[in-house]
């Protein structure tokens, strides 16, 4: 059995599993059952009506789910090489959802691109506060105000995250002459059936 004590074995392992997770997740989202998941996100009324099991659907995108979450707390378990209950803590947590919301909610892209981001931002922070005044660089909570701030910035102007402004920044180059600001104006997200009256 090997022994991965070398910090570029460990992220060469980390790398890996998350080519081969990337992968399975793609897979998924392009079989039925991941059309299923698609469609219970965009309507439970009309998955429903179209014959998709809502709770047999949701169990298993909750299992799946759980079953990456728990490969990588296998990997983050072997990285800081014990685990207690003050390695979870609120700055941790905050962390994982702006991952996931500033890269993109519902894209694989985006959860690696709010990765990137979210793994840079506190060494940037950090940087930062040699150069900000004394009574701010040294606020005891600058960098959880900072991550508080970006969230609710991104949720308020770009609600698709990084990965949303890339497509649209793609878009525009591919349809430069013709483009429409209105392209990407925001629908509503409810069917004329689900609205309440």
């Amino acid at each position: 059995m090997t022994e991965l004590w070398e910090p570029w074995e460990f992220y060469y392992l980390c790398l890996a599993v998350l080519v081969l997770v990337l992968w399975m997740a793609a897979n998924v989202l392009r079989s039925p059952f991941g059309r299923a998941m698609v469609a219970i996100r965009d309507s439970e009324i009309s998955a429903q009506s179209m014959g998709i099991n809502l709770a047999w659907t949701k169990t298993l995108a909750f299992a799946f789910s759980a079953g990456i979450t728990g490969l990588g707390g296998a990997l983050f378990g072997h990285y800081v090489q014990h685990l207690a209950p003050d390695s979870f803590n609120i700055l941790l947590s905050i962390q994982l959802l702006l991952m996931v919301v500033v890269g993109g909610v519902g894209s694989l892209h985006g959860a690696v691109f709010g990765a990137m981001f979210i793994g840079v931002l506190p060494q940037s922070i950090a940087i930062l506060r040699d150069y900000l005044p004394a009574a701010i660089g040294q606020t005891p909570g600058l960098e959880p105000g900072i991550f508080g701030l970006i969230l609710v910035l991104i949720i308020l102007f770009e609600p698709l995250g990084i990965y949303g402004r890339w497509l649209k920044i793609k878009l525009y180059f591919n349809l430069f002459p013709l483009y429409k600001k209105a392209t990407f104006r925001r629908q509503k997200a409810y069917l004329k059936t689900e609205r309440l009256r």
